[in-house]
């Protein structure tokens, strides 16, 4: 299963209702790569920023988390009015494996 930036739009109960809801979907041993926004970007423009401590809590109970790489987001370049980090976006590359 992919997520490409939807899980720091959650609010942290709705983020809570989202995993699991994931867990119903996935079969154990599947797997979740997901690619959130970072805690790591500067500034407040843009989504909510995620913290590694954020994302491994979400993931406490009935997952493996198994990796988090910094990566990066692309960005229109028509979007102008929006400034972020050179090189875009500073985001967390996840992958989570439903344990079971």
């Amino acid at each position: 299963m992919i997520d490409s930036g939807l899980f720091h739009v959650f609010s942290d109960d709705d983020r809570r209702r989202y995993v699991e809801g994931l867990a119903s979907v996935l079969e154990p041993g599947g797997r979740l790569f997901m690619l959130c926004f970072s805690d790591e970007e500067p500034g407040e423009q843009g989504p909510r920023r995620v913290s590694r401590r954020e994302i491994e809590d979400a993931f406490a109970e009935g997952w493996v988390v198994e990796s988090i790489e910094p990566s990066r987001f692309e960005v229109r370049p028509d979007l102008k009015d929006i400034s972020f980090s050179e090189g875009g976006p500073k985001a967390w590359f996840v992958v989570v494996r439903r344990a079971g």
